[in-house]
């Protein structure tokens, strides 16, 4: 149960957002139960205290890339409408502008609380943001239902209440997690100058004893997002065909924000 303000509880608390598959990655994470090896805890429980699995949640955007594709292979995916998703895994694309994850928790044999979700950063800063290929899906519908946010442009990101906020979410806030129960959790990782690598531990209390637990993610990816870069060495916009066709002009000017307009 994720406990929300002055002791108001929500079930199942949701963060969604759109739905593309985590840097072109189908499917969830692998679960990754804490007695698994994936977790360290001061005990030596018996069994899992909890599992957690990650998904990512996009709509319509873009996806960067490190490198300008230039196997024929990676381009006849792309102009085919073939697996885009290998595409963007093989050239360690980065979702573009926010990267929205979701999470789920299963409780195992006894209660306990988590009391963070922290964010390891692959870098001590943000470096450029990539460059090489820019991929954009078709418009999609979906409202956004947000409610963790970090900025993955500052030195030390953390997860905080609001897109605009200063406040730490886990400053006031924990998740009390009872045998069996399932709580979904999404957030949205923001970057405008920049491009980050990170990866995601969860912090939990059991029984009096501290723990932590590695979030993976989805099958064959990674956590990374990217600002736009000013050009890129090429520049795909897909259909709803699922192809996608190189466009001439290598500035992503038709999905900056309006105050970042070409």
């Amino acid at each position: 149960m994720l406990w929300l303000g002055a002791g108001i509880p929500v079930i199942g608390a949701v963060l969604t957002a759109v739905a593309l598959q985590l840097l072109g990655l189908s499917g969830e994470s692998e679960p990754s139960p804490a007695s698994a090896g994936a977790g360290t805890s001061s005990g030596s429980p018996s069994a899992a205290p909890f599992v957690v699995t990650a998904r990512q949640e996009n709509e319509a955007g873009c996806t960067a890339l490190l490198r300008e594709v230039s196997s024929a292979e990676d381009r006849a995916e792309l102009v085919t409408g073939g697996d885009v998703n290998a595409v963007i895994r093989r050239n360690q694309g980065a979702r573009v502008g926010e990267l929205n994850v979701g999470l789920t928790l299963e409780g195992g044999a006894n209660s306990l609380t988590v009391t963070s979700i922290e964010i390891k950063p692959k870098s001590p800063r943000a470096v450029e943001p990539l460059a090489g290929t820019l991929v954009c899906e078709p418009n999609a519908g979906g409202e956004p239902k947000i409610q963790l946010f970090a900025d993955m442009d500052s030195p030390e990101p953390v997860f905080l209440k609001g897109k605009n906020s200063t406040q730490k979410y886990f400053k006031e806030k924990v998740v009390t997690l009872k045998p069996g129960e399932q709580v979904n959790l999404s957030a949205t990782f923001l970057s405008e100058k920049g491009s980050r690598e990170f990866g995601l531990l969860i912090r939990y209390v059991q029984n009096g004893k501290d723990g932590t637990v590695p979030v993976p993610a989805p099958r064959g990816g990674r956590y990374a997002v990217t600002g736009f870069s000013a050009r890129y060495g090429a520049v795909y916009e897909g259909s709803t065909g699922g192809v996608y066709r190189r466009l001439e002009d290598p500035r992503p000017c038709p999905w900056l924000p309006a105050s970042q307009g070409c």
